[in-house]
């Protein structure tokens, strides 16, 4: 009994189990309607179980039960009613996967409905759909037709549904979706016309096993959107954060060298405090947006910020310009923290020469900045207290915004901060 069972059923039974695999490993990725799938599942299982008994006395059937012939038809015909009652609800369900809601399934339930109505009398010995004759052969009226129209309205209704509410994705998918309907509906009109039969259930498996495939992929790529959403997000607030601490960090330096020329010269203090009015307003309406600049922007800025600072005439500052590429983007305020730091750190008090120069490699464009700073102090003490915040948060937006990356080399010759960015 149970080889016979395992012969006809074998390949629907393979195809459950890929389903049930399948749906077991995806379970983290919480499917939506998985509990629906289970369901279908266990349907399809039914479904198995009450084909065996309706090819009862049948050539696939090796080892029938010793029952008699009325006892046999009794049988088929309750097993071939429960499947034509039955096999509505596999569409039915992946219809009310993608269209969620009590009142969207009941009223999708309705043709299912007439169509049991329509069969169940048949199980009782009603003739006016189909019943079995004394022969244990199969005889049917024009009725039996109406569990083929079910399902080709839920085929269809499963198609237009699908390519509504995924349309949005990429439209290679509506291919999955065409190949579903096509084999239920060619599966379904070679069992009716009797060119081939007993490939129904296999194949509605196949199609709710595909169609689950296709669901999960959809799923997927909407949690990898929603992700991607969040780290955007992510990036803006983290992107605010850190220019709420680059501002300080440029007016307190800023504001120190205007103090020390109000002591000694007042008209220049002045003027100075003109040029940092025009820097201020210049680097707010920069840090208003996470938009990349140009390179002579920041370079603007960086000249800006140099005029404050060349303004001290306790240092002997020199900047040296060598720019052979110039037509290019970069993050707001990348630039300015690494000459801010050559200034404190490289030239110290007894001032020096800083080099500021861009150019290209093979993958690249890298803006060098380069001081005679040969880092006694900093050898002493973390890299963070050597580069100050402003250049971890450099660091940090170089890498969020344009994949780019700073790397300091400190040596006893000088240090060298380069701004790499992939071309």
């Amino acid at each position: 009994m149970f080889y016979d069972y395992l012969s006809i059923n074998f390949t629907t039974l393979m195809i459950l189990l890929v389903l049930g695999v399948t749906m077991f490993t995806n379970r983290k990725h919480r499917v939506p309607s998985t509990r629906l799938y289970y369901i279908l599942v266990i349907l399809l299982f039914v479904i198995t179980i009450l084909e065996y008994f309706d090819n009862m006395g049948s050539e696939k059937i090796r080892h029938t039960p010793p029952f008699d012939q009325s006892k046999l038809i009794q049988i088929r015909l309750l097993a071939a009613t429960a499947i034509y009652v039955l096999r509505p609800f596999i569409i039915l369900l992946e219809l009310i996967v993608i269209n969620p809601g009590r009142k969207r399934a009941i009223i999708f339930s309705v043709p299912a409905i007439i169509n049991a109505l329509i069969y169940l009398p048949s199980a009782f010995g009603a003739k006016f759909v189909f019943w079995i004759d004394e022969n244990n052969r199969w005889q049917a009226t024009k009725l039996h037709y109406t569990v083929y129209i079910v399902q080709l309205l839920y085929v269809m209704m499963l198609f237009i549904f699908s390519i509504r509410q995924f349309k949005s994705n990429n439209s290679d998918l509506g291919l999955i979706v065409a190949t579903i309907v096509v084999l239920s509906l060619g599966v379904s009109f070679l069992e009716n016309t009797n060119i081939l039969s007993g490939y129904v259930t296999p194949v509605s498996a196949m199609c709710v096993l595909t169609y689950y495939i296709y669901l999960s992929y959809i799923h997927r790529q909407h949690l990898y959107e929603d992700t991607i959403d969040k780290e955007n997000q992510l990036a803006k607030e983290q992107m605010s954060l850190l220019r709420s601490q680059i501002q300080p960090h440029f007016i307190y330096n800023s504001l120190n060298i205007i103090r020390t020329l109000i002591r000694t010269d007042s008209s220049e203090a002045i003027e100075n405090i003109d040029n940092f009015s025009d820097y201020l307003k210049a680097h707010f309406r920069n840090v208003e947006s996470d938009d990349m600049i140009s390179f002579e922007k920041e370079i603007d800025n960086v000249k800006a910020f140099l005029a404050l600072a060349e303004a001290d005439h306790a240092r002997d500052i020199k900047v040296i310009f060598d720019f052979k590429e110039t037509d290019f983007r970069l993050p707001q305020l990348s630039l300015e923290p690494i000459v801010e730091n050559a200034l404190k750190y490289g030239i110290g008090d007894d001032g020096g020469t800083i080099t500021i120069s861009s150019f290209c490699d093979e993958d690249n464009i890298i803006v060098r900045t380069l001081d005679p700073g040969n880092g006694t102090r900093a050898a002493s003490a973390h890299e963070s207290e050597r580069l100050a915040v402003g250049i971890s948060n450099t660091r940090k937006r170089l890498e969020l915004l344009c994949n780019g990356r700073l790397e300091v080399n400190i040596t006893p010759d000088g240090t060298t901060a380069d701004i790499i960015i992939p071309s």
